[in-house]
């Protein structure tokens, strides 16, 4: 048994927090001791915390001042190794668990030098340096996908071998019972999108692509919450494309809409992995996405149709090709057990606690 932490900033919704989550619960599962650290304590996913984990909250508003209660936190508890995700947490992690030489591994969760292009510039010029001295500094270095591994072992300055690339762990899906399903409102066709409204999954490609290729009634739901509601529902507006539009928020059950959609679409800039992509192919969707940096043609390997980042004519044809002639459900769930948790958390397990690959 050992005694593992996990560092978040919070626990709203997002890929990397349900990846921490599942990794707590297989760890929990493998009979570890497992503390789950955030700067705040709070999100909605605080009610998804796996019974078992101790939720230790360093009540730290910015990132910056996490490096104290952290380095309490190192020093009295000592975990046998702490696992931090997302810059610059990762960097902040092994910064402050130096003293203390706890086992620190990071993982990074996006391409860090495609997302950095859209910080401001103060921070853009402090990612290389800050990585290029903890990431090498850190026990192990995990990234999400071979292609994220590639452009961090760049930034870092180390050669490929120095990051492991380890996909995100996806709980199998569970059937809804018919009564649980959303209703689309509509008798056409039924294409799901699902993730927060922000600038990087690029929302309103996929309206115009959807508005180029929609017949009367077919609905496009776009599941989750964000920023850029606003400017969702005016791209759809004047594309004339408002009522045929969902936009049902953040839920916690959104098996409900996989369970029901006819295909799934991803329109991302980028994307570390792409957690959406593997969760709709476990229940048997087909696939369209952008070939976007780093994830989406690691998951699918062959499956669905990728079109070029921001081609909105190219996606909507693939769209309406998707829809005439879908991939088989059965090769599309067959390729989702790749992501089964237990192997994964396995993985993750042998880097925390020392033992290499």
């Amino acid at each position: 048994m050992a005694r593992i932490a996990l560092l978040l900033p919070s626990l709203e919704p997002g890929g990397t927090e349900r990846v921490t989550l599942t990794l707590a619960a297989e760890f929990l599962r493998l009979g570890d001791e497992v503390d789950l650290l955030v700067l705040r304590q709070e999100g909605a996913l605080l009610d998804a915390v796996p019974v078992g984990v101790r939720l230790v909250p360093l009540d730290a508003k910015r990132f910056r001042n996490a490096v104290r209660p952290l380095q309490d936190y190192c020093t009295q508890v000592r975990p046998d190794a702490l696992l931090a995700s997302m810059w610059p947490l990762t960097s902040i992690a092994v910064w402050a668990a130096r003293r203390s030489r706890i086992r620190v591994v990071v993982a990074e969760h996006n391409t860090l030098s495609v997302e950095a292009q859209t910080w401001p510039a103060s921070a853009r010029a402090l990612l290389r340096p800050a990585v290029r001295w903890s990431h090498r500094q850190a026990a192990a270095r995990i990234a999400v996908s071979r292609g994220a591994a590639e452009d961090l072992a760049r930034l870092c300055g180390l050669p490929r071998s120095a990051v492991h690339a380890i996909h995100n762990p996806i709980t199998p899906p569970s059937p809804p019972q018919p009564c649980d399903l959303p209703d689309w409102g509509s008798v056409g066709r039924r294409i799901l999108s699902v993730g927060t409204l922000k600038p990087q999954k690029n929302h309103l490609l996929l309206l115009n692509a959807f508005a180029r290729m929609a017949r009367p009634g077919d609905r496009l739901a776009i599941v989750g919450e964000g920023r850029e509601r606003a400017a969702i529902e005016q791209a759809a507006e004047k594309l004339g494309i408002s009522s045929q539009l969902l936009l049902p928020g953040y839920t916690s059950t959104p098996e409900r809409w996989y369970a029901s959609a006819d295909l799934f679409v991803l329109s991302s800039d980028y994307e570390g992995f792409a957690n959406v992509v593997a969760e709709a192919l476990g229940y048997g969707l087909t696939i369209i996405s952008t070939d976007c940096p780093s994830g989406p043609a690691e998951i699918l390997k062959g499956l669905g149709r990728l079109v070029r980042v921001g081609d909105a004519v190219a996606m909507a044809e693939a769209m309406d090709e998707a829809l005439a002639a879908p991939d088989a459900r059965e090769a599309a769930r067959a390729r989702a057990t790749a992501f089964a948790p237990a192997p994964i958390a396995a993985r993750y397990r042998t880097l925390l606690l020392g033992t290499t690959e």
